[in-house]
C-alpha cells in the first residue's frame, strides 16, 4: 500500500472527487495529502514517508487508522465541520486500536532459600 492509495481511500471516505478539476488541482491535492499522511503517521508513531509513491508497511489496524486520520485532516482543511466531527470520533477509536498492544507479564519475584 502506498501513500497515494491511503489518500484516495480517505478522499472516497469523505466523498471528495480526486483530481476532477485538472492537473494543477491534482498536484495541489497530492502535495497537501502527503503532509496530512505524514502528520497522522507521526501521531501513530510510525516512520514518515517522503512522498506518496513510498510503500507503507502497515498492519491492518494501522492502515485503517491512517485512512480515517487522513480523512479527518482532509475534512478539516476543507472546512467540512460536520464530517470532521464524525471522522475525529472514528479516528480516535481506530488510533487506540492501532496503538494498543498485547503483552505478557513474567513473574520476576525472587525465591527465598533457607540456608
Amino acid at each position: 500500500m502506498t501513500g497515494f492509495d491511503i489518500l484516495k481511500k480517505a478522499a472516497v471516505l469523505c466523498g471528495y472527487a480526486v483530481g476532477s478539476d485538472g492537473a494543477a488541482s491534482q498536484r495541489s491535492f497530492e502535495a497537501r495529502g502527503a503532509e496530512l499522511i505524514c502528520r497522522i503517521l507521526a501521531d501513530l508513531k510510525l516512520k514518515p514517508v517522503s512522498g506518496l509513491s513510498d510503500a507503507l508497511e502497515l498492519t491492518a489496524a494501522e492502515a485503517d487508522a491512517l485512512c480515517y486520520g487522513t480523512a479527518m485532516l482532509l475534512t478539516l482543511t476543507e472546512g467540512d465541520t460536520g464530517k470532521n466531527g464524525i471522522f475525529t470520533d472514528i479516528y480516535n477509536s481506530k488510533r487506540a486500536a492501532a496503538l494498543a498492544s498485547v503483552s505478557a507479564v513474567k513473574d520476576c519475584l525472587p525465591t527465598v532459600y533457607e540456608g
